[in-house]
């Protein structure tokens, strides 16, 4: 099951999350930063 939330960022934050998304070729910023907490968190489990 999914949840909503809402998060604040720098502007510093939003322009790197940007880079991200189309390095990644994602549609949204949104889809950005799953893709990166979720391998934040996959290599903190490892």
């Amino acid at each position: 099951m999914m949840e909503r939330i809402m998060l604040s960022v720098s502007a510093e934050m939003l322009k790197a999350l940007d880079q991200e998304r189309k390095a990644r070729k994602l549609e949204t910023i949104p889809e950005a930063a799953r893709a990166v907490l979720g391998e934040y968190f996959k290599q903190k489990a490892d």
